[in-house]
């Protein structure tokens, strides 16, 4: 499987009290999270070609992501996801599927998640209702709506999207076409491609839940204390 993981965001809502690292080297359980990734990646799966994004501070990130192919988003610092994405586009030429390089996965959930045959896959938390989030509506065990600000949701995207040959091929595609008519600031998503992909009849999104394993997204500065509990299961996050 091909694996492709943006890391070049800033964390610009970590807020002052972070030390301005790349989210990507926060440590959880004595390992940095880009490590702690890859290992898992590479434990269930040995042939695993793996992509990388890098933009802020890539220099420091670099040497920690030894044997994956790396793309750079010059622009980093006025762009989005999108764009990261965009610029690792040649990744797009089989099945692959997307971590955002700032979830942190308990073991037993990368187990599941990487062991999962289903060729298209969106990852979501059931027992995350926030209507401020991103999220999904699940229907007879498939996904039928992805954004923001609709009623009648199933919970929060928990930011993995795992895409079929063909479905890779339509994101790229579509993000292409988005990129050139430009206006891609930071705060640009891809929520409007994947509701493309929705629409199109040859791509079925399977939902993959959450909500049973431990597992968090760093977006805030208190996330990482979080983190570090429900990761290592102890009161005490000091210590992890």
């Amino acid at each position: 499987m091909r694996y492709l993981i943006p890391l070049a965001g800033m964390g610009r809502r970590m807020g002052r009290t972070h030390t301005g690292i790349p989210k990507c080297l926060i440590e959880i359980d004595g390992e940095r999270l880009i490590e702690r990734l890859l290992r898992q990646i590479r434990k269930h799966d040995m042939k695993a070609d793996i992509h990388v994004v890098l933009g802020y501070k890539s220099e420091v990130v670099a040497p920690l992501v030894d044997g994956c192919r790396i793309f750079v988003n010059p622009f980093f610092d006025i762009t989005g996801i999108n764009a990261s994405l965009w610029f690792a586009r040649e990744s797009f030429d089989q099945p692959l599927m997307i971590i955002h390089g700032d979830v942190v996965l308990s073991d037993e959930l990368a187990a599941d998640l990487f062991a999962t045959e289903t060729e298209s896959v969106v990852a979501y938390d059931s027992s995350i209702l926030d209507p401020n989030e991103f999220n999904i509506a699940v229907a007879s065990d498939h996904v039928t709506r992805f954004g923001v600000n609709f009623s009648g949701y199933s919970g929060a995207y928990a930011c993995v999207l795992k895409l079929s040959a063909h479905a890779a091929r339509l994101f790229v595609d579509t993000l292409d076409r988005r990129m050139r008519r430009g206006f891609n600031d930071s705060r640009t998503y891809y929520s409007s491609i994947i509701r493309k992909l929705i629409a199109d009849t040859d791509v079925v999104f399977v939902p993959f839940d959450f909500a049973r394993y431990r597992w968090k997204e760093i977006d805030h500065f208190d996330d990482i204390a979080i983190a570090r509990a429900r990761i290592c299961g102890r009161g005490n996050v000091d210590t992890c």
